[in-house]
């Protein structure tokens, strides 16, 4: 079951996701052009977020911003219910103040730290009310729904803000000890030239191993992993002024076509039209 409900009339500033499946949409590391708020309603799942792994129970929230790479893996046999709401920053900034900023909660945290929050069953029962008044809202047509949708969405973050401001860091639940130190190389490496040999080499394992380990803790890849750091590196050059060119050689891609390639797979636009978009768009 999935629900989706875009305000295009803002260029699509605003995206809600209400599913239940047995897995997650994208079973691979990603990322988004937009940032992530995720509450967990049902099921029990882990999420990865860069070098850290969170256990999510219901009434979790985890939220992303569009330079964190991730993916979510279901822990049990039975589908899992979820609301999803993605939001592109430049939307938002309009309604920020000098007093509230509605973003806060996304840059107050470095990548893959403190990404998650546990809700109350009263903050609950308001997520899911704010939730579904943008669901509503969205269908119509009629005199103030835009106005009522954005709305709901100011309140929906001004209570996401509130719940992280006001709660102690919530430390991820780590990878094996094998894969983080792995993680750690690649992110530190990433304009290098990497292969399974090289990392294998430098984190003393054996490179069948290593290939192994890394699927059966992470049900992904290590090459999907290194490609997904690399767009992101990509994307935040390019957003701070680098050229193609630069960005291309800059986070690792050896090859220009095939950066091109996998820049638009992986962020749905060509890295020259990414840069063109807006520098602080994402």
């Amino acid at each position: 079951m999935e629900r989706t409900y875009q305000y295009s009339e803002f260029s699509e500033p605003i995206n809600c996701q209400f599913t239940t499946a047995p897995k997650a949409g994208n079973v691979d590391f990603h990322l988004h052009n937009s940032y992530e708020i995720y509450l967990l309603l049902e099921g029990e799942i882990s999420y990865f977020v860069e070098q850290s792994c969170y256990h999510m129970k219901p009434g979790d929230v985890i939220i992303f911003t569009s330079q964190e790479i991730h993916k979510a893996t279901n822990l049990k046999d039975t589908p899992f219910t979820r609301m999803v709401l993605h939001i592109n920053p430049l939307f938002i900034w309009q309604f920020c103040t000098g007093q509230t900023n509605l973003l806060g909660c996304f840059h107050q945290h470095r990548p893959g730290a403190n990404n998650r929050i546990s809700l109350s069953l009263e903050q609950q029962f308001l997520f899911q009310t704010y939730f579904h008044q943008m669901e509503a809202q969205s269908a119509q047509e009629s005199y103030g729904t835009d106005l009522r949708a954005i709305t709901a969405l100011i309140q929906l973050l001004l209570m996401v803000n509130e719940c992280f401001l006001n709660s102690h860091d919530q430390l991820p639940d780590v990878y094996s000890h094998r894969i983080q130190p792995v993680m750690a190389y690649i992110d530190q490496h990433l304009s290098e030239a990497l292969s399974l040999e090289s990392i294998s080499t430098a984190c003393s394992l054996d490179k069948y191993y290593l290939s192994h380990l890394f699927k059966k803790e992470t049900e992904s890849t290590i090459f999907q992993y290194i490609l997904v750091k690399r767009i992101a590196q990509a994307k935040e050059l390019l957003s701070l002024g680098s050229s193609v060119t630069e960005a291309c050689q800059q986070s690792g891609f050896n090859d220009y076509a095939n950066f091109i390639r996998s820049f638009k797979k992986v962020t749905g636009y060509s890295p020259g039209h990414f840069k063109k978009l807006n520098h602080h768009s994402f």
